[in-house]
């Protein structure tokens, strides 16, 4: 299948690799290349519009970036096969490039394009030697085992971009901003997805809010979050601690097949009075905001999910008055603070000084983008808005 240049572009871009740091997925493939070949310098290249971006290695230093038109591996991606260059200044080709006459010196060169989905060749697994040398068949056989590593790598890439995608459009679209109600979320994976998830859902004058944690990370905690939400939404708007009850014993085989558990927060919030009905399965980070600058945490008696049989689920209540904003959230937002419940007194300041749940959502997020994250992060908020 012959992809267009523009083709090979778009798919080039959406792995979303160019100008990312190095990876040790890839470094180890290189590390190895440089041992089983005996050359100095093996790399993995991304050629783009203009330039060839050295994905691995980049050493410190070193300039990941150079001129595509001066490269081998711009050659090497316009053929299906392998490109062995076995002395650069005897190849019309090569001999007058700035990679042969300059400071790089390459004399011997071998590539294997790098072909992802769609048959695109979006770059290349090199050897560069500044001596000349031979390339047998068992060698180019050798190589070919080693780009197709990397080729899974690059599948890999791509499929947890779309597990991504799938798992974010399983969230609520936008917030809710009704004139009795502000509903806001976002989930912060800490790899392409995630085991957090949120969601919310409106009948009337009644809101449910759901936000869970899968123990881990990445897709298989992913799947494990997907079978959760999914069994809580199939159980309906039943009270809190029966959904939570049930779902332990629908999952409770599932959750010890896969090793995990997952602490939850359940809770039904009636506009018209202000009654807040919720359960906790083990979550313990939920808290409701007062004008007064008062705030009260709504305490988890109940196991996490997954943990034992027969687990009864705590009924609490709670009035959100108008004025009052309820925040819950996982634990990777204290994670990035002190890791201790200390950090729910910042959170709890960013809810005081924000006007809703929006703007509350909006300020966490902006908080995530400069604190290193050691896991995923998720927060919801409800703001019942004051009658004044």
């Amino acid at each position: 299948m012959t992809v267009s240049e523009d083709g090979r572009m778009e798919t080039l871009i959406g792995l979303e690799l160019m100008h990312t740091p190095p990876e040790e997925r890839f470094d180890r493939i290189t590390r190895l290349a440089r041992e089983v070949f005996n050359v100095p310098i093996a790399e993995i290249n991304l050629i783009g519009e203009t330039i060839q971006f050295t994905k691995s290695p980049q050493l410190p230093g070193a300039d990941p970036i150079s001129a595509r038109d001066q490269s081998f591996c711009d050659v090497t991606i316009q053929s299906p096969d392998n490109l062995v260059v076995r002395d650069a200044t005897l190849d019309a080709r090569f001999a007058e490039r700035s990679t042969v006459t300059g400071e790089r010196h390459i004399r011997f060169y071998a590539g294997r394009p790098l072909t992802v989905g769609n048959g695109a060749r979006v770059g290349t697994i090199c050897l560069v030697d500044t001596e000349p040398r031979s390339f047998d068949a068992e060698q180019e056989h050798l190589l070919d085992e080693m780009a197709i590593w990397v080729e899974r790598e690059l599948i890999d890439n791509v499929e947890r971009d779309q597990a991504g995608l799938v798992q974010r459009s399983l969230m609520p679209v936008g917030p809710e901003t009704a004139t009795d109600a502000e509903v806001a979320g976002v989930s912060i994976p800490y790899h392409h997805v995630g085991g957090d998830f949120y969601s919310w859902s409106r009948k009337g004058s009644i809101v449910h809010v759901v936000l869970a944690d899968v123990m881990g990370k990445g897709v298989g905690a992913a799947i494990v979050a997907a079978t959760l939400r999914a069994t809580i939404n199939a159980l309906g708007d039943g009270a809190p601690s029966d959904v939570l009850r049930r779902t332990n014993e629908l999952l409770l085989d599932d959750f010890t097949a896969t090793s995990t558990f997952a602490t939850v927060f359940l809770a039904r919030l009636d506009l018209t009075t202000g009654d807040l009905d919720f359960a906790d399965a083990g979550h313990g980070l939920s808290v409701l905001v007062r004008p007064d600058g008062s705030h009260e945490r709504l305490i988890s008696t109940g196991l996490p999910l997954g943990i034992a049989a027969d687990v009864e689920f705590h009924a609490g209540h709670a009035l959100l008055e108008h004025g009052d904003t309820l925040v819950t959230f996982t634990d990777g937002l204290l994670d990035m603070m002190d890791g201790t419940l200390a950090s729910i007194d910042p959170i709890v300041d960013i809810a005081l000084d924000s006007r809703g749940a929006v703007e509350i959502v909006a300020r966490i997020t902006e908080l995530c983008s400069t604190l290193r994250a050691t896991d995923d992060v998720t927060v919801v908020a409800v703001t019942r808005p004051s009658l004044l």
